[in-house]
């Protein structure tokens, strides 16, 4: 089962598995992660095939890329047989939809636990990224992310909760301030990954960069991807730029000389650097190790 470091999550890209050439070119996308998608990707007289395609390309074991599942929702008489496919080895985690509560992960907590018994896998094996994608889910981000153990990243599902409260999606994007950081403080207060909302004008890559930007000053991990030009944007965007980097190590080679004449803090350009300071330097280099570690295997 390929697995991903936390906070490495910069990118994970839906592929609709009904389509075999979706498949065939996902091998090669440079993505974090791949979704390989049973839900609104994929029409309701497809849903069948791509169980068919998803289970036939997963024991291959053609991906080098972690791989979740988004599966459909109890309500759709899918989510039963997703899973069928969905558990098994090879598979990092699945995507659940309509996530209202924490009663809704510990639902699906016990559930994977029985196909895992059923398939011999590892109990608490198979990962939860579960979609943030409705007011109440905002509201009980906190409560969700602490629901299980299984829980190693939350999304935000963006159109679905504008639907939810009748809000519009314009390009300033005020509507989403608020569900961005109330997901991000609960994901980070839980020691979780955090993706964005998917970005749908594919054409606009400006646009999305932009949009990313604002994501990652926000404090996402990464963002949910649509299409593969995408992806450079983000992977480049959610990780430490080189000037982060040059800082980072200039701030930890100045708390170190202050350390050696025995004081806490010290200065750099005239700024105040202290312990909050020297933690931040040191998350971001750690990151950087995690990406590159990542990248050469």
């Amino acid at each position: 089962m390929k697995q991903v470091n936390s906070s490495s999550l910069r990118s994970m890209i839906f592929v609709p598995a009904y389509h075999t050439k979706y498949l065939d070119r996902a091998v090669d996308f440079d993505a974090d992660a791949l979704i390989l998608d049973l839900e609104d990707a994929v029409p309701p007289a497809y849903k069948s095939e791509a169980r068919e395609n998803l289970d036939k390309y997963v024991k291959r074991d053609v991906f080098k890329q972690p791989v979740y599942v988004r599966v459909n929702p109890l309500d759709s008489g899918f989510l039963l047989l997703d899973l069928e496919v969905a558990v098994q080895q090879n598979i990092t985690g699945i995507i659940p939809t309509k996530i209202e509560s924490d009663k809704d992960v510990i639902f699906y907590d016990k559930l994977l636990t029985q196909f895992e018994y059923k398939k011999d896998l590892e109990p608490g094996s198979i990962k939860l990224c579960p979609l943030i994608e409705t007011g109440s889910a905002v509201l009980n981000a906190f409560k969700i992310a602490k629901a299980s153990s299984r829980v190693n990243c939350l999304v935000l599902g963006g159109e679905d909760y504008l639907t939810d409260l009748d809000g519009l999606h314009k390009e300033h994007g005020a509507s989403l301030i608020v569900p961005r950081s109330l997901i991000v403080m609960a994901a980070r207060a839980a020691h979780l990954d955090v993706l964005d909302t998917p970005y749908l004008d594919v054409q606009n890559l400006e646009g999305f960069r932009n949009e990313a930007e604002k994501a990652r000053e926000l404090g996402f991990s990464g963002s949910l991807i649509i299409h593969p030009t995408q992806l450079p944007i983000a992977n480049q965007v959610f990780a430490p730029s080189d000037e982060e980097v040059r800082e980072a190590r200039r701030v930890l080679e100045a708390v170190k000389e202050s350390k050696a004449k025995g004081s806490a803090v010290t200065l750099l350009d005239d700024k105040l650097v202290g312990p909050p300071m020297e933690k931040r330097a040191l998350n971001v280099l750690e990151k950087l190790n995690r990406i590159n570690a990542k990248s050469n295997k």
